[in-house]
């Protein structure tokens, strides 16, 4: 939100000869550094509300002692010592418990807006979080108001959870729209009746802002009309910020996504002391791109199919030699794996048991080799439990393809340790991300076998003769094919 600063929020402290304002939400401080900058100047005072900010606050309070305070609590426990206020710049928990009961205590409940009512602000009212809550701290929302939510990535083209979308980390309501979901879904029903009392300008970019102004805050400063005519879109210019948001928004999902396959966002594990096989390929960083391009037009039976010859191969020797009584995958995407999965098994004279596990996985996938079960990588527990996971046949053939992190991935492989008996494989997918970004390190589901291997190395073993079959980790699993002693 403090890139909204020097266009919206400045000029509306200034309007309105701001004293006392309020920040809900103060992230890294970039905003809130500038809201105190701006109060020092004008002899006005900033609440800061946070519970766990992301800089150091006591630091951050000792420069800004003399027109700050900060308060490390949760916002609905602090706001009303705190009013009345002049502006609120509300960027805090994006859900609508929260956000309804914010703007509840801003504006009250009764019918008439009371006449010191402050000025609101307030961020992410359009996608990811305007029509679907995020929730930072879950336990701190009443089970009441809670939605079903995991991590999992979010798309502005997908209701529910996305293969590929932007905030995979975060915990998402798993389904956009409906009642009390997402923060403009709370501002609109805190002020239902109330509407005619207020303007609000909505601004549709950078997840989007609401400014919300109550009319006796226009009729005390005139000036505040020409702000906020000012930074209103006309019809024609809104719809081409909404096209220049959604372009944006496919280059953060593209970006987070480069971000997870190499382990560069978030829960990443330090570099192993270890000496262990490099995970680069001997196939350079062309060939593999040609690969790569060719997987985005294969299909098997009318699915996208994203498996590499050389694993096509692979699959079919490990599921002859292993003759594995059931393969349980981890991250089905459209489900063509586990389809040509059951297929082969059958071929091969076996009898097809495969578990297809996804958090969101396909609906149309009926084959009557292939039972399809909806899960979080990250907590497996919930959908494979103790009973159902001893009475699957043996050998057994794990497949780890889920969210390509290292959280989730070191995830699987911890949950599936203690279940695999001796001759079982885990198979964590598509570490050669490394070789096909020429990157300087592992990607992220590498770092988990590393991670894995440092504390369990004793009991598995890497099986090089399906690593190496075609040349030195030229697989798509590079040192992924893990086979229990």
């Amino acid at each position: 939100m403090y890139r909204f600063f020097a266009p919206v929020v400045a000029p509306i402290l200034a309007a309105v000869e701001a004293r006392r304002v309020i920040e809900v939400g103060a992230g890294g401080g970039q905003q809130s550094a500038k809201v105190a900058q701006w109060c020092r100047g004008h002899q006005a005072t900033v609440d800061i509300i946070d519970p766990a900010p992301g800089f150091d606050s006591d630091a951050f309070q000792a420069r800004w002692r003399d027109c700050s305070r900060f308060h490390r609590a949760l916002s609905l426990d602090v706001l009303p010592s705190l009013l009345p206020a002049d502006v609120a710049l509300m960027d805090g928990d994006h859900n609508w418990y929260t956000v309804f009961h914010e703007f509840r205590l801003l504006y009250g409940e009764g019918e008439t807006v009371p006449e010191d009512a402050p000025i609101a602000i307030c961020h992410d009212v359009e996608f990811p979080y305007g029509r679907r809550d995020l929730y930072y701290d879950i336990e701190t929302i009443p089970p009441e108001y809670r939605h079903a939510a995991a991590p999992g990535g979010l798309h502005p083209m997908v209701k529910g959870i996305a293969h590929e979308g932007m905030n995979s980390m975060m915990c998402n309501a798993l389904l956009e729209g409906g009642p009390r979901n997402g923060v403009r879904t709370a501002i609109e029903d805190a002020l239902e009746g109330r509407r005619d009392q207020f303007r609000i300008v909505w601004l549709p970019m950078l997840h989007g802002v609401a400014v919300v102004v109550p009319l006796a805050r226009l009729a005390a400063h005139p000036a505040l009309a020409a702000v906020l005519d000012g930074i209103e879109p006309q019809p024609a210019l809104r719809s081409l910020i909404k096209i220049a948001e959604q372009e944006r928004i496919h280059g953060l999902i593209a970006r987070e996504r480069l971000a997870l396959l190499t382990g560069t966002l978030g829960g990443q594990a330090p570099p192993s002391e270890k000496g262990r096989r490099p995970f680069t390929s001997g196939l350079g960083a062309e060939p593999w791109r040609d690969i790569q391009r060719g997987l985005f037009t294969q299909t098997y039976k009318g699915r996208e199919l994203l498996l590499s010859p050389f694993d096509m191969a692979n699959y079919l020797q490990l599921l002859g030699d292993l003759r594995p009584g059931c393969v349980i995958e981890i991250g089905s995407c459209r489900g063509a794996r586990a389809v040509w999965l059951a297929d082969a098994m059958a071929a091969l004279g076996l009898q097809p048991r495969v578990i297809a596990i996804d958090i969101a996985p396909p609906e149309d996938l009926q084959h009557p080799g292939v039972t399809v079960l909806e899960g979080d990588a990250r907590d497996l527990g919930g959908v494979l439990t103790a009973a159902m996971l001893a009475e699957l046949p043996r050998p057994m053939l794990v497949i780890e393809d889920s969210a390509h992190t290292y959280d989730a991935s070191l995830a699987v492989l911890d949950f599936f340790d203690p279940v695999l008996a001796s001759g079982d494989y885990i198979v964590v997918e598509d570490g050669v991300i490394q070789t096909l970004l020429e990157s300087p390190g592992p990607a992220g589901v590498s770092q988990a076998i590393t991670a894995f291997l440092d504390r369990r190395g004793s009991d598995y073993e890497i099986d090089v003769s399906i690593c190496d079959r075609f040349g030195y980790n030229v697989t798509n699993n590079p040192n992924g094919w893990l086979r229990r002693l």
